[in-house]
């Protein structure tokens, strides 16, 4: 049997299981495979994604990330997957404490600081659109919020963030005709301050909740801050309990090619353990 070597790493309750790749001997065709194998529970390592560093072609850039979901589905974009990828590549000395790394959305940047935390500079989202409805199957309907910030995401605000039945709304907005063919993953928001939210996260690819997600808190501060809700700096309290931190400049009104600039994810990452699965 062969072995495959890898990291598991976690983020705000996030994990996920990284592999180097950088001398590409394993073929990126088997990617989708290695994601559903890995990252299942019980039956294996078990992970919310599937991270690979690759070599990058670009000369301003240190390595390449690749994502998949758990269900072997290829997402653009994971904002604690891209913080836990910048922290495995600095202690494997790929790139120094301040990285710039090539990702399906372009170009980000990580700085590696004191205590296990990381700072990720994310692409200004450029799709976005406020107060739109959605008809539900049981006749009821829902006013939310739409924004990419790398991957799509619907933001609901909610009274009760504990009573709110996450997987069944989830799964239903999820896959609404209105978001077909992509999708979308859905963020369940409750205000609680003038600088901080209670998130709960529906993720597609995963289908189902996790206990937190980087583009979504992301999404989720930017939707509150145009709506008035909260300013920046942003925290967001996660499932697990665990806080990120979401720093960004609202752009005036008659400069809105994207609503935000100078965007940032910061938070604790953990290198859990490194192991060897047998293929």
């Amino acid at each position: 049997m062969k072995k495959l070597n890898f990291a598991k790493f976690v983020a705000a309750g996030n994990d996920f299981v990284i592999i180097n790749n950088f001398d590409k001997k394993i073929s990126s065709k088997k990617y989708p495979e290695l994601a559903r194998k890995l990252c299942q529970q019980k039956f294996a390592i078990g992970a919310d994604g599937f991270l690979v560093i690759e070599p990058s072609l670009r000369k301003d850039c240190e390595f390449k990330m690749v994502y998949y979901n758990s269900d072997g589905s290829f997402a653009t974009m994971c904002g604690n997957g891209a913080r836990c990828i910048a922290f495995y590549a600095y202690e494997l000395e790929l790139c120094e404490e301040i990285v710039n790394f090539e990702t399906a959305v372009g170009v980000v940047n990580c700085m590696i600081k004191k205590n296990n935390i990381v700072s990720l500079k994310l692409p200004e989202p450029k799709l976005w659109k406020i107060n739109i409805n959605i008809n539900l199957t049981n006749g009821k309907e829902l006013n939310a919020d739409f924004i990419n910030t790398g991957v799509p995401h619907t933001v609901i605000f909610v009274d009760d963030l504990d009573k709110v039945d996450v997987y069944n709304i989830g799964k239903e907005i999820r896959n609404h005709k209105m978001f077909i063919p992509d999708g979308t993953n859905v963020d369940f928001v409750k205000v609680k301050d003038q600088h901080s939210l209670y998130v709960r996260t529906y993720e597609r690819g995963i289908e189902g909740e996790t206990l937190s997600c980087g583009t979504g808190v992301v999404a989720s501060a930017i939707i509150s801050a145009l709506r008035n809700f909260v300013k920046p700096p942003v925290k967001c309290f996660t499932r697990s309990g665990e806080v990120l931190t979401i720093r960004f400049t609202v752009n005036p009104p008659e400069d809105m090619i994207s609503p935000v600039s100078n965007l940032y994810l910061e938070g604790k990452v953990r290198h859990v353990f490194d192991g060897e699965f047998y293929l």
